[in-house]
């Protein structure tokens, strides 16, 4: 199986206890994939000319992941600010760097026939090649839209086959998740999954709602685990696995990353 990752990447910087941290959902998806047995992941990205750019372009290197792939260009490197208090991820400053409206022009792109999904990011680039690959390939497409859940850049969805969002944040605002991911779903024949943190995840194919339940655990650390989800998710149900197997996968990715400081390397 083969799976590619298009978008952002980033350092995320741990100010407060002076460490630092690969990032960024495409990059973080394509990392946790090609970890699983049996899966091919590469990366394609936007890195600086800066130090920080050494520092990405050498971690994804030691994964093992192709960095011909990786795209360096002058100025610097996105930055991600983080703060953690009580086990929870607070972003306390980003500087995009680089990425800030960057172009993947097509002639940039590996051969999109020789993989079984692409994944893109509402944060990166490259996702107006959406329809061109679906249409002119046939490959799998995938989007992680965060918590933009309203956003334009949903205008996607009709191409995709799977739709993630981030919704823990309609819990708290007292919105019920189960009715936001139907409306969600009126938009893409694929699926639309959700996560919802501590309360679990939601997927939703037009009939049947599916549920999942978060595993406990002693949480460092929660960055990194809706992309691990996501990776886990994804590789699951390529390889024909029925969706609950698949939340189930992903809830136990997401688990295993929350024990850990920053997503991965570092």
């Amino acid at each position: 199986m083969r799976l590619l990752a298009v978008g952002d990447n980033c350092v995320d910087h741990y100010v407060e206890l002076g460490r630092r941290f690969p990032g960024g959902n495409a990059l973080n998806v394509a990392v946790y994939a090609s970890r699983l047995p049996g899966v091919e992941a590469d990366y394609v990205g936007v890195l600086g000319t800066d130090s920080e750019g050494d520092f990405m372009f050498n971690q994804i290197q030691a994964q093992g992941l192709d960095t011909s792939l990786l795209h360096r260009r002058k100025g610097e490197t996105a930055v991600t600010t983080i703060l953690v208090r009580n086990g929870e991820r607070v972003f306390a400053d980003y500087r995009e760097g680089v990425q800030m409206n960057a172009v993947l022009p097509r002639e940039s792109l590996p051969d999109v026939s020789r993989y079984d999904l692409v994944h893109f990011t509402v944060w990166g680039f490259g996702r107006e090649h959406a329809e061109w690959m679906r249409e002119s390939h046939g490959v799998k497409l995938s989007c992680d839209f965060s918590s933009q859940l309203d956003d334009p850049r949903t205008e996607i969805m009709p191409s995709l086959n799977y739709s993630f969002f981030s919704g823990g944040g309609l819990i708290r605002d007292g919105v019920d998740p189960e009715h936001k991911i139907r409306e969600l779903k009126e938009k893409t024949q694929g699926l639309v999954v959700m996560t919802l943190g501590e309360h679990g995840s939601l997927v939703y194919d037009g009939d049947e709602l599916y549920r999942g339940e978060a595993p406990p655990v002693e949480v460092v650390d929660t960055l990194g685990a809706g992309d691990g989800y996501i990776a886990a998710f994804l590789c699951t149900r390529l390889w024909g696995e029925p969706i609950q197997k698949a939340i189930l996968k992903g809830h136990e990715a997401a688990r295993d990353i929350c024990t850990r400081l920053g997503a991965w390397g570092g």
